[in-house]
């Protein structure tokens, strides 16, 4: 389908390749303060403000005389959809059998105005993004994907279709497309309306609300993929729900716009439904909100249904999509959340509307479960995991205030983990493993200057992981030292941007071991983890390729170090490595000793060291880069130790140790050791005058250590 010419759609031959900044003071004001940089040029502002000033003032001419684009957004049509026999509607009933439409009009709206309760919540400013929000809207500049590109302008009769433009050049990053459609500016525009009593944003809303229902309702299987999705579809529902109870008791709110916002809200609600993904966080958005509506809008004839499609659907996934440790199957924290949202919100709704029987006994357990999983990964610094198409900066606590206090405030850490750290009691256990998922966090402690390293290894790969196993992440004494590389982007048409995309994924861009620097397999298996007061040892294995097997273990010494001994096992042959990544920073490099370290002039430091066991080992600088938010990438330290392994050894090995150190405590000699004997290893590590001794025998299960 060529939705570009497809004259069923109002706005969509209207795709605007004009570039210019919207100068309207108000913007102008707010993207100084906030740093955004539009990046157009100037030639064309007037042009886009005029084209929005006469599309508006055409809009309202006409409002008073409008008739509908089609039978979907008639009152005869509506009522077709509505339940009539719901108590409040018996005068809308009497004038529907009556055929007199005016008459059903006015009472459908003396009912959703004076009959139907709301629940306004309370608002006393707007935040910084929303102002941004609210007053580009009304000149028709919108973001997509959040911040990742600048606003773009729509044009006058807004183009709801077609591609978005910047500086001439069409944004191929497709998060554009499907964020734009979840229309994220209304509740600024509402909230807007609500503070200030401005008539404007009132009227930007009717107008887009009726543009967009004419442009795009109803759905249609040819409609371009961002349009057809559930997510943005269940999306466009909770849109309308939250913005209603600003407008409904407002006198602009008149019977017409009530047609057209119960008609889009019904075709919306209806589409999800024929569109229902196969599983993960996709499909549960879209069971949790098709529930919703049949919750906020019970005056449907499909309500029931509606609630019905959740309740036999949502519990059962909760065990499907769910590990019994508690972690998703996706395998990302940035997801777990919304994971935990949905199924947080699940509990809660489903009791308080008296649906509790649909409950298993067992899906709270799997809910705190979800809540102590999030705890124990979170940072020390109370940012979260970036392993996969997940995102560091975001704040581990706010998962409890906002959904885990729903329903298990009760918890023994929960006061702690809110108030990150604040008060209350921290969990019970620093280092804790979770073989079934895969994820292993050692801790030295609960305060902000502990030392924290998180490792995965995975049983299985998902569209949003990354070919990573064994990689980790390193955080101590106030500073991250190895973050994951991050995604970048997700899904581009750009054969750049979707490169870039193919490198975050791929396994040369994490710290574990590659051969002829070829992405693995992801293929785990747990061998070991033995958690003591002084000592942590975890054993895992990877089948990374065919005839090689990457078995690492790492030991947490004193709770201040880590050992990583690589076993590269197998008749492979080729450059094995082992790499590594920094945080953009100072660092050194010393090829000689195999030494890389981070030179912070304040604060703590980090020294990495490699000891050279029976194989000739080179370290070797390679290509880094991290990514914290989308399309941004800056570059940072990386390198490898690497050695050729022939087809006649069986095995190739490297110990390295990581020595994080605080400000002015930096060791005078780090060294190590590693002996084999029958199955048993014998680690050294040397930390100026004091020495480690561990035994290991992963067979047996017997982990030992002296301090000399």
């Amino acid at each position: 389908m060529n939705f570009i010419n497809d004259n069923r759609r109002g706005s969509s031959n209207q795709i605007c390749k004009i570039t210019g900044i919207n100068v309207s003071l108000v913007l102008l004001v707010i993207c100084f303060f906030l740093n955004v940089d539009l990046g157009f040029a100037q030639t064309a502002t007037d042009k886009q403000i005029k084209s929005v000033q006469k599309e508006l003032k055409r809009f309202k001419k006409d409002w008073q005389h409008k008739l509908p684009a089609d039978s979907n957004f008639d009152i005869k049509q509506l009522s077709k959809w509505l339940n009539l026999e719901y108590t409040g509607f018996e005068k809308v009933k009497i004038a529907v059998e009556a055929e007199d439409w005016d008459t059903v009009e006015q009472e459908l709206l003396y009912y959703f105005k004076h009959v139907k309760k709301y629940q306004v919540p309370t608002v006393t400013k707007l935040s910084e993004k929303e102002k941004e929000a609210s007053e580009s809207a009304l000149n028709h500049y919108f973001r997509g994907n959040k911040d990742a590109h600048p606003l773009v302008f729509r044009g006058g009769n807004i183009d709801w279709i077609g591609p978005a433009f910047h500086d001439g050049k069409e944004i191929k990053d497709r998060e554009w497309a499907f964020q734009f459609q979840r229309l994220l500016w209304w509740e600024a525009l509402a909230k807007a309306y609500h503070l200030s009593g401005d008539d404007k944003y009132f009227y930007e809303w009717q107008y887009e609300l009726v543009d967009l229902a004419e442009d795009i309702l109803p759905v249609e299987d040819d409609d371009p993929w961002y349009l057809v999705r559930g997510m943005e579809t269940y999306f466009r529902c909770q849109r309308l729900t939250n913005v209603l109870p600003y407008f409904i008791k407002e006198e602009l709110f008149d019977a017409k716009t009530l047609v057209y916002f119960l008609s889009s809200f019904y075709l919306n609600a209806e589409h999800v439904r024929t569109v229902y993904s196969e599983k993960g966080n996709h499909l549960l958005g879209e069971l949790v909100t098709v529930f919703e509506n049949g919750i906020n809008f019970p005056e449907f004839k499909k309500s029931k249904e509606w609630t019905n499609d959740a309740l036999t659907v949502i519990p059962k996934r909760m065990f499907i999509e769910i590990y019994p440790d508690g972690m998703n199957n996706e395998l990302i924290f940035s997801y777990h959340s919304m994971y935990l949202s949905i199924f947080a919100d699940a509990y809660v709704k489903f009791k308080e509307y008296g649906y509790e029987k649909y409950l298993p006994t067992d899906f709270y357990e799997r809910l705190v479960k979800m809540a102590e999983v999030y705890v124990y990964q979170m940072f020390p610094d109370n940012t979260i995991s970036q392993f996969g198409d997940s995102w560091k900066h975001r704040n581990a606590a706010e998962i409890f205030r906002k959904q885990v206090s729903k329903y298990a405030p009760e918890l023994p850490y929960f006061d702690f983990i809110a108030s990150q750290g604040k008060y209350g009691n921290p969990p019970a256990k620093t280092s804790v493993d979770y073989p079934l998922s895969g994820f292993y966090f050692f801790r030295s402690a609960w305060t902000p200057d502990a030392v924290f390293l998180s490792m995965k290894n995975n049983p299985n790969y998902s569209w949003h992981s990354q070919i990573d196993n064994q990689s980790f992440e390193l955080y101590a004494y106030g500073r991250n030292f190895m973050i994951d590389s991050g995604s970048y982007i997700y899904e581009s048409d750009d054969p750049k941007e979707a490169k870039w995309r193919e490198w975050f994924k791929s396994t040369v861009a994490h710290q574990t071991i590659t051969l002829n620097n070829e992405n693995i397999k992801i293929a785990s298996k747990h061998i070991l983890w033995k958690d003591t007061t002084n000592l942590t040892c975890l054993v895992n294995e990877n089948q990374s390729y065919d005839n090689l097997v990457h078995r690492r273990t790492t030991l947490f010494i004193d709770k201040k170090y880590f050992l990583i001994y690589d076993q590269a096992i197998g008749n492979a042959e080729g450059q094995v490595r082992s790499h590594f990544h920094l945080v953009p920073c100072k660092h050194r490099m010393d090829e000689k000793t195999l030494t890389v370290a981070t030179e912070f002039d304040k604060g703590a430091n980090l020294i990495i060291r490699n000891f050279s066991t029976e194989n000739n080992i080179k370290l070797e600088k390679e290509e880094g880069w991290i990514s914290y938010d989308i399309l941004r990438k800056e570059q940072r330290p990386a390198w490898s130790y690497c050695s050729e392994k022939k087809s006649s050894d069986p095995e190739l090995t490297f110990l390295t140790a990581l020595v994080p150190y605080k400000k002015n405590q930096k060791p005078d000699n780090i060294e190590a050791s590693v002996t084999k004997n029958n199955g048993e290893l014998s680690f050294t590590l040397i930390i100026n005058d004091k020495t480690y001794k561990i035994l290991l025998n992963a067979k047996k299960g017997v982990v030992r250590m002296n301090i000399l």
